[in-house]
């Protein structure tokens, strides 16, 4: 029996990030690749921030990723479900001797600190109740004081652990001082609450960001105040802006996706996400970039994690998509593309919803090339369905040099051209071929004669080509449409 445990302990105290969501799917491909056990735990202890439509929003997220922790995980549960058996064995470590409570407030600490920092010193805490007798504290607990329960850190004591990333990590404990673990009613903080929970539920690997690698020293010594072996730590990069700051929802710029519904909002497929938060540190050393979950899991190892920071490039997520847009059926791409404008576009839904669907796949076969979220085909695709506005100024074009006089005698030779042609000549290679010889019967520059035909169609300075357009409406449309470019003049 495969003893590799892994733990998944998101705090219910905002939406899901991408660095978050990040450190879930390195968690799942360690514990999958090694045939291990996943344990869900939420860290609700936070009983101010912690909020229900944060863990629905999260758990959402997750299942849209592809992970139902719910139904799949070995053990889903609360961190408060615990919260008397952490009291329980807090009052054990009070009584061994390995914690006490300690009466300096923190204004008193805050005083310390701005001393040392104004005479140019690190400020480490070092209670004065570390070696006060057990009877004098029990005493001035008695008294009413206010106290703050710390573990008495052992002195001039390295603390060594070998983490998967980034190889051998020492700090010596004259850095880290006599630090809290308890409130005064006994209700235990974050380092100690996982330590006690990692041992309850025997976790064996702690997977987690590059900014908790402070708190394993810390916890390295409460697992010795413990008498137990600690598990073994891997800390992941940090994601960075392009600004080469940890990664923030509130200081990127508008559009760009961070949270998980963001992605989903802009129309990401969950495949092309999963694959691009997996390049954000890692990397196969080849030069393969798409993999699917199942590949993935199958190829992941530490020692192609990257002790770099990794920067987070939300155009390569937007190409991870388009790729895995391009590499589905046209089939999937269009049930997909309905799914999010039944959520995200309700207003041109039952627009889409009632396109043929053949008609629908070919459109999104086009758009494709060029778009690479599902918002993006939204904005491109509206001309496919129904006729654009068309201006003089935008069919006139100085620097293909298309003006006036052209853009007439062009539309209507495209006219004729169009009338001539059957039905079934409406694709694009036919459009295409007939559309090249005019162009030389005509001695005009390609652009000269497809500027005025492509804006005709679509209105748009940037859209799908001429002729793709054209075998989509059909000769009639076709025709009409030019024909109204034509009496704008």
């Amino acid at each position: 029996m495969n003893d590799t445990i892994v733990r998944m302990p998101p705090s219910p105290t905002g939406f899901l990030h991408l660095g978050t969501a990040r450190t879930v799917l390195f968690n799942y491909l360690f514990s999958t690749h090694e045939k291990g056990k996943i344990i869900f735990r939420w860290e609700d202890t936070d009983k101010v921030r912690s909020k229900t439509e944060f863990e629905e929003e999260i758990l959402e997220g997750l299942c849209w990723l592809g992970f139902d922790f719910e139904q799949t995980a070995d053990l889903f549960i609360r961190q408060t479900d615990s919260l008397g058996e952490h009291t329980q064995k807090l009052e054990n470590m009070w009584q061994d001797g390995t914690v006490f409570p300690c009466f300096v407030t923190p204004d008193e600490i805050e005083i310390q600190r701005e001393t040392a920092q104004k005479n140019k010193k690190n400020f480490v805490f070092w209670s004065p109740y570390r070696d006060t007798s057990k009877e004098e504290l029990e005493a001035k607990i008695k008294s009413g004081e206010s106290y703050t329960w710390r573990i008495r850190t052992p002195r001039q004591k390295d603390y060594v652990f070998t983490d998967l990333v980034r190889g051998e990590v020492k700090t010596n404990s004259e850095t880290i001082g006599d630090f809290a673990v308890a409130r005064t009613d006994g209700s235990v903080l974050y380092l100690l609450a996982n330590v006690f929970d990692d041992d309850a539920q025997n976790i064996s690997h702690i997977i987690r960001g590059e900014d908790h690698v402070a708190n394993t020293p810390k916890q390295l010594i409460l697992w010795e105040a413990l008498d137990i072996k600690p598990p073994v730590y891997a800390h992941i990069p940090l994601v960075l802006d392009s600004q080469k700051r940890k990664l923030s929802k509130r200081r990127v710029e508008p559009g760009v996706a961070v949270l998980i519904r963001d992605f989903r909002e802009q129309g990401f497929i969950p495949e092309s996400v999963i694959n691009g938060l997996a390049f954000l540190g890692w990397n196969p050393k080849t030069t393969e970039e798409i993999f699917t979950l199942e590949q993935l899991v199958e190829r992941f190892d530490f020692t192609q994690v990257n002790k770099a920071s990794a920067q987070y490039d939300f155009e390569k997520m937007k190409w991870y998509n388009q790729q895995w847009l391009l590499k589905i059926s046209d089939e999937v791409v269009s049930l997909k593309f309905l799914e999010w404008a039944k959520d995200y576009a309700p207003d041109q839904y039952e627009i889409y919803s009632n396109v043929e669907p053949e008609k629908l796949k070919s459109v999104l076969r086009i758009i494709k090339q060029k778009s690479k979220t599902f918002s993006e085909f939204h904005e491109e695709m509206f001309y496919f369905f129904q006729a654009p506005e068309v201006t003089n100024e935008l069919v006139f074009n100085e620097k293909m040099k298309v003006d006036k006089e052209l853009s007439q005698k062009v539309l209507t030779e495209i006219l004729e051209l169009l009338t001539s042609l059957d039905e079934s000549d409406f694709t694009p290679e036919i459009l295409k071929e007939v559309s090249v010889k005019k162009i030389g019967e005509l001695e005009l520059k390609n652009g000269q004669f497809l500027w005025p035909f492509r804006t005709s169609l679509s209105g748009r300075e940037k859209s799908a080509g001429p002729f793709e357009i054209g075998s989509v409406l059909g000769k009639d449309q076709t025709i009409a449409r030019v024909q109204t470019a034509l009496n704008t003049f």
